[in-house]
């Protein structure tokens, strides 16, 4: 299928997810090389990860998601098996595989027992620790199984939440559709509906009397045909204005955003006493100043958002490396996602450049300096991956945050436009199809109350025809709120040569077509209707001619008067919405002569679209 414009929230929440698969696989590689491990040693722990990011990028049923589960945990214990313990056990998968996989009630339970046999593998497999560090290397191995399992977690998860309201957006204007649907159709229904069945009952009574109470109530059903007419114009017209905009609700970040840039955050801050345990022992007021620097800056963390505590935790973070950079540099990280994500590119991006190029510098110059815990360059490298993956993590939350609240907001726009398009179509239907039958109601009852006294046999026809319209009205209500209107073409020329004969002008319709697809058909018919009416109201006409022809894959009516009034150019807004409404060409303008002339124009096959939305109307 081709990607369009629409997909692309959804193409970069993804593109965001596998990037962070690549960076926890670069340092994971780095990390196994400073450890020791030879190329299988590296390659091997890597054979879980297939798995866990099926689990990661799809929303899997039950079975799938709890068979790849087994398939990491079994492939997670496939280096044992070859290379023994010359390989750092942190079940990082494991821990985010349990977490994407189960419950939630069962998986954060689960979770934390991965994180502790991480840390407890220290103890069973006898890794390389000195004595009385058992301790620090315990916490270490279980940091980073409970980081790395979070940043997969909590990047899947909310990759899932956009995927999810990305193919959802349009059920919300679905609903809305729907309701404002039945909305319409009971405020239809009890305004316009009742006056149509009393116009309904004046005329059936007209036609059954036989003594002189036939004129009067004939003349009552005329007039409430007239004031309904009048109505149904007032109401479509306000139908068409513009629905006031509900603007959406702000959006905050999803919870689950906060939650787990909080836990990173606080796992950061775990790192940094950690470091700091070794290198200022015993120092307990540099100890406790940094737990509360660090304690201020989980507290900025979970305040509102506002450019005051952005700048307030950047200090926090930026101003104690010039005393605790072995330490602190942990928060850089924290810093450098922020900064990513709140500065504007291309700036941010220098800046984002600048500052890890001076931490990496500043890394790769301690393997000499001995100023870290980092003895090699592959430790180096590793460490500068974490920092990055941070960053990342910093940076994709944000973004991801972002996208959810504009879908989101999306979802809110597509239903108010859903809601406004269903109100102008409403609008539409109700001037174009049932304004045409209350007219032909009024004339023919002018019509039949003035034949009365001349020619009483024809006035009783008429007026027994004018139930019939008014049945028909009644059916047409019925059919425009919920989007059912079906007019045909033939019927409708029927219709009109009975309406303009009654009204005095004389009929010559042509029609040289086949059968129509039902959408043309009913666009035509509007159409035509539409200049009936036109023909009745703003003109003083004697002939009317009505041609349809069929040619080149388009069908085309023409409808010319003579006794056009009005100055040229002067029109209503019925043709131009109809034009609008139903994708045809047309045009609609003043001829030489006093003439009147309307052309329309679709497309046979109505898949097509026109050459032309519309012909502009002279």
């Amino acid at each position: 299928m081709a990607r369009t414009a629409d997909d692309l929230p959804l193409r970069l929440a993804r593109g965001m997810l596998w990037a962070s698969f690549g960076i926890l696989i670069y340092i994971r590689a780095f990390g196994g090389l400073d450890s020791g491990a030879g190329p299988l040693g590296v390659l091997l722990p890597m054979a879980s990860y297939p798995p866990l990011v099926a689990l990661a990028v799809r929303r899997w049923s039950p079975a799938v998601r709890y068979a790849l589960l087994a398939a990491v945990v079994l492939l997670y214990f496939l280096p044992f098996a070859v290379v023994g313990q010359s390989w750092e056990w942190m079940p990082w998968t494991v821990a985010a595989a349990v977490l994407c996989a189960l419950p939630q009630r069962v998986a954060w339970p689960l979770f934390v027992l991965v994180v502790a046999a991480g840390g407890a593998s220290v103890l069973v497999l006898g890794y390389d620790a000195y004595p009385g560090e058992e301790v620090q290397v315990l916490l270490g191995y279980a940091i980073i199984t409970a980081d790395d399992g979070l940043i997969v977690f909590g990047l899947s998860a909310l990759v899932r939440a956009v995927e999810q309201v990305h193919g959802a957006r349009e059920e919300l204007a679905r609903v809305a559709l729907a309701r404002e649907r039945l909305r319409l159709d009971g405020e239809l229904s009890g305004v316009l509906g009742g006056k149509l069945r009393a116009i309904a009952f004046r005329m059936r009574k007209a036609a059954q009397e036989d003594s002189g109470e036939a004129p009067r109530d004939l003349r009552e059903g005329v007039e409430l045909a007239r004031r309904t007419l009048a109505e149904v114009r007032a109401t479509a017209g306000a139908y068409r204005a513009a629905a006031p905009a509900e603007v959406p609700p702000p959006i905050e970040s999803p919870r689950l955003a906060r939650h787990v840039l909080l836990a990173v955050l606080l796992i950061q801050c775990v790192l940094v006493l950690k470091v700091m345990a070794p290198t200022h022992p015993y120092d307990w007021p540099a100890f406790a100043l940094a737990a509360a620097l660090l304690a201020a800056v989980v507290v900025l963390q979970v305040l509102p958002p506002s450019r005051a505590a952005l700048i307030a935790q950047s200090l926090l973070i930026l101003l104690p490396l010039a005393v605790l950079p072995e330490a602190w540099d942990r928060l850089l990280s924290v810093f450098t996602g922020k900064l990513l994500l709140n500065v504007r590119p291309p700036l941010s991006w220098a800046m984002t450049g600048l500052v890890l190029a001076g931490h990496l510098a500043w890394l790769l110059h301690s393997v000499d300096s001995g100023a870290l815990f980092v003895d090699d360059v592959a430790a180096a490298l590793c460490l500068f991956g974490g920092h990055i993956m941070i960053m990342w993590l910093v940076y994709c939350l944000g973004r991801l945050s972002g996208l959810l609240a504009v879908l989101e907001r999306m979802r809110h726009e597509l239903a108010e436009a859903a809601v406004r398009r269903e109100r102008v179509r409403v609008a539409g239907d109700l001037h174009d199809v049932l304004g045409f039958s209350l007219s032909a109601v009024a004339l023919k009852g002018e019509l039949a109350e003035r034949l009365l006294d001349t020619d009483p046999s024809r006035a009783r026809a008429e007026i027994a025809a004018l139930g019939s319209l008014v049945e028909r009205a009644v059916a047409e209500l019925g059919s425009i709120a919920g989007n059912r209107v079906e007019l045909r073409l033939r019927t409708e020329i029927e219709a009109a040569r009975e309406v303009l004969e009654s009204a005095g002008i004389e009929v010559v319709a042509r029609v040289e077509t086949g059968p129509l697809a039902a959408e043309v058909d009913t666009a035509l018919a509007t159409v035509l209707r539409e200049g009936v009416t036109n023909v009745l109201r703003h003109s003083r006409a004697r002939t009317c001619e009505i041609t349809v022809s069929e040619a080149a894959g388009s069908v085309r009516l023409r409808l010319v008067n003579d006794g056009a009034t009005g100055r040229p150019g002067e029109r209503g807004t019925g043709l131009g919405s109809i034009a609008s409404r139903t994708g045809g060409r047309l045009t609609a303008g003043h001829c030489p002569g006093g003439r009147f002339e309307l052309l329309a124009e679709f497309r046979t096959d109505p898949g097509r679209a026109p050459a032309a939305a519309s012909w502009p109307l002279r």
